[in-house]
């Protein structure tokens, strides 16, 4: 365990202060004695992946960053069986080596599977509760800390939602159902879908993806009146800046670090979002983006 860390280089916006309390954990073991000594010292805790979808404030951490370097992968039972630390590109990369298909648009969505599990990644019409049929967690408030499998229907996914981010469960690994297919093609695919996200957003910048959740509502053509980057896009607000912190140009809904930008500079960002679209659309947006 490491004291006072600066978490800024762990995460995608490249912004946040140190974390009082910082373990590496590589084992189940690892984290259930990072969240022992967390119990024991009435610590905050939480769970860094590749740093993406997470703003840290500047002030830091007052309490324990676990980062999850669980990084098994393997066939079992017909089933690809993750940890929670791997990338979702690195888990399709393992199923296509395996003959297995139908991952491919999520593997472009950044980040681990933990933090997949955590919100129910999406990305268009796919969503990653189709293919999860168990997961290991841990409940940090059983004094035991024991490790549990949960099935689909105990996870209680929904959009952006899930058990494990409502009972802030850790999750350790888990088992995704692929089909078996054409692997060429699936790789043809992914690459398409690669493009298509490259094209639209703005990759290769300092960014957590989606600001803001999208919301229930058609409020403009096509699917587009149901995305906070259209809502973002409309309000004409492309391109403002606070300090270092700006809107893309390419996508509203991306928030951009362009050197020195602060965890303030984003939010008050993201405040000046929320009031331009609620004045236009009569809609409040919701973060998707989780602030430490």
């Amino acid at each position: 365990m490491q004291n006072n860390v600066q978490l800024a280089k762990f995460t995608s916006f490249r912004i946040g202060g140190p974390a009082k309390y910082f373990v590496e954990a590589k084992t189940d073991n690892d984290i259930v004695e990072a969240l022992s000594f967390a119990n024991e010292n009435k610590l905050k805790f939480f769970v860094l992946g590749s740093g993406t979808n997470i703003l840290v404030q500047d002030q830091g951490f007052d309490g324990v960053v676990i980062r999850n370097q669980l990084k098994d992968l393997k066939l079992e039972d017909g089933l690809v069986v993750a940890d929670s630390g791997l990338l979702l590109v690195l888990i399709n990369q393992f199923a296509n080596k395996n003959g297995r298909v139908g991952f491919e648009k999520l593997s472009t969505v950044p980040g681990t599977l933990g933090g997949a599990l955590y919100n129910n990644a999406h990305w268009q019409d796919d969503l990653l509760s189709y293919y999860v049929q168990w997961v290991e967690v841990i409940d940090p408030a059983d004094p035991g800390l024991k490790i549990q499998r949960l099935t689909k229907e105990q996870l209680d996914f929904g959009y952006d939602s899930s058990l494990i981010k409502k009972k802030n469960l850790v999750a350790l690994r888990a088992a995704l159902l692929l089909p078996e297919g054409d692997v060429e093609q699936s790789r043809k695919t992914m690459l398409s879908y690669m493009k298509s996200r490259s094209d639209s957003q703005p990759y290769g910048t300092a960014n957590s993806g989606c600001m803001f959740q999208n919301i229930p509502q058609t409020l403009g053509p096509g699917n587009h009146g149901t995305s906070a980057g259209y809502l973002i896009d409309q309000a004409g607000l492309n391109g403002m800046r606070v300090g270092d912190a700006v809107i893309s140009e390419k996508h509203g809904n991306f928030f951009i670090n362009e050197g020195h930008a602060k965890s303030g500079d984003i939010l008050k960002l993201a405040e000046i979002a929320r009031e331009k679209v609620k004045a236009k659309f009569g809609v409040n947006l919701e973060f998707e983006v989780k602030v430490i």
